[in-house]
């Protein structure tokens, strides 16, 4: 199978994607942590990414397009995936799927992850307090080597809540007129979320 996880930042994308790619052998990509592994080699193009988290933008769509295409290339998803963080925007959408029609694949399944602007506000402001506390814990150098998430700040939450939100609904819309799209309710425990995912999986695999 072949299959995205959407939702705004904090619906869960990342917890569910590995409880799927753990049960149905799949391989679990995330582009968050592709970016955050980049951000750390503090190179010229780690530090432009790290530019990009930290004020809650978007990184452009070509790098992100590339590292996905590349990401896709290796032996480990020959077997399926499921993507967390990937697409964003309608432009990476087409790019995805002009890229699978190349190896003549496709996508199965899309599921959103359907949480309020509350909860997600919440769920973000949660994160950032944990990793807070972590980096408190350690020693400069150890700290600097844990995922602390400065996208997880007041503000920068807020801004990545705005510049996502806007760009979910065109790719909602993008993936219903395909009969891809799965609405899921993200707001309930994960283990009610994944048992909702898994209902939308055997619908898939008829």
């Amino acid at each position: 199978m072949r299959l995205v996880l959407l939702g705004l930042p904090g619906a869960g994308k990342g917890t569910q994607a590995k409880r799927i790619a753990e049960k149905y052998h799949l391989t679990a990509i995330s582009t968050g942590e592709m970016l955050r592994e980049a951000a750390k080699e503090k190179d010229t193009f780690g530090l432009r990414v790290q530019e990009y988290m930290n004020k809650g933008e978007l990184v452009p769509d070509e790098w992100i397009n590339s590292l996905v295409k590349s990401r896709l290339q290796e032996k480990d998803v020959e077997n399926g995936f499921v993507l967390d963080g990937y697409p964003r925007t309608l432009q990476q959408a087409k790019v995805l799927e002009a890229y699978l029609q190349s190896q003549n694949q496709n996508l199965d399944a899309i599921f959103f992850l359907d949480v309020s602007q509350d909860t997600l506000r919440h769920r973000l402001a949660q994160r950032g307090n944990l990793r807070s506390k972590e980096k408190q814990g350690n020693s400069q150098i150890e700290a600097k080597r844990e995922k602390i998430r400065l996208d997880d700040k007041p503000k920068v939450i807020e801004n990545r809540l705005h510049i996502n939100k806007e760009l979910m609904e065109s790719l909602i819309h993008f993936y219903k007129e395909q009969n891809l799209l799965y609405v899921i309710n993200g707001e309930g425990d994960f283990d009610n979320v994944f048992d909702n995912i898994n209902e939308g999986l055997l619908s898939v695999n008829k």
